[in-house]
């Protein structure tokens, strides 16, 4: 059994990424020879893990990926899933204090700065954060380097639904604000500003795909 399988084997009922869409992130890897990559929010460390398998399997590359300091209590948390696949050499894994952008700005302040061939984006969700995130990441992107959006039709509205308490600024959001899709808007306003190409929509409308300029 390979990395990759393994990760099913063993985590296949830990939430978030299922299989089918590991599938697609590692033809994606594979295709595009991806090797630094970079990833906002992990959770449990399941997309993370998938992450790591597919590289372990191709024998190159690492994965660099950010979330709160509250996942450390998560169980399991991320480095006991890694730890049990034998893939914690494959990732650096970053605790924020409190948002991803700021170590998204230690990141770009770092001499020398980090370079990624490949950002897979499931963080914030909202509009501030995943605008002002996508415009950091895109400091850390090589060029020809690619950006996966997930959630594109997330809204704070059909959150507020699944949760008993919300966070401060979803109650701040106007009908207007909590009805639009955030992530989606980033992709079609923000995006194509910044120059990106072969943008696309796949897995069933969940993920935006997007390649930065300067590849020719």
């Amino acid at each position: 059994m390979d990395n990759f399988e393994k990760v099913r084997s063993v985590f296949d009922d830990l939430e978030y990424m299922r299989h089918p869409q590991a599938r697609l992130i590692r033809d994606f890897v594979v295709e595009h020879n991806s090797r630094d990559i970079l990833e906002i929010g992990f959770y449990h460390g399941k997309s993370s893990a998938y992450f790591a398998s597919i590289l372990e399997d191709l024998g190159r590359g690492h994965l660099v990926t950010i979330d709160r300091d509250a996942s450390r209590n998560r169980e399991p948390n991320i480095e006991q899933v890694l730890s049990t696949l034998d893939l914690s050499h494959r990732v650096t894994p970053v605790y924020a204090h409190r948002s991803y952008t700021w170590e998204l700005a230690k990141m770009i302040r770092a001499n020398p700065r980090p370079q990624f061939d490949l950002c897979y984006f499931d963080g914030g969700h909202t509009w501030d954060p995943t605008g002002f995130g996508f415009v950091l990441v895109d400091m850390l992107l090589r060029p020809g380097g690619w950006i996966i959006f997930d959630d594109l039709p997330w809204t704070i509205e059909a959150a507020m639904q699944d949760m008993a308490k919300l966070p401060a600024h979803w109650r701040a959001a106007d009908p207007e604000e909590r009805s639009t899709p955030a992530v989606s808007l980033v992709f079609e306003l923000l995006v194509p500003r910044l120059g990106y190409k072969d943008r696309s929509i796949i897995n069933d409308g969940q993920w935006g795909v997007a390649r930065k300029p300067g590849h020719e």
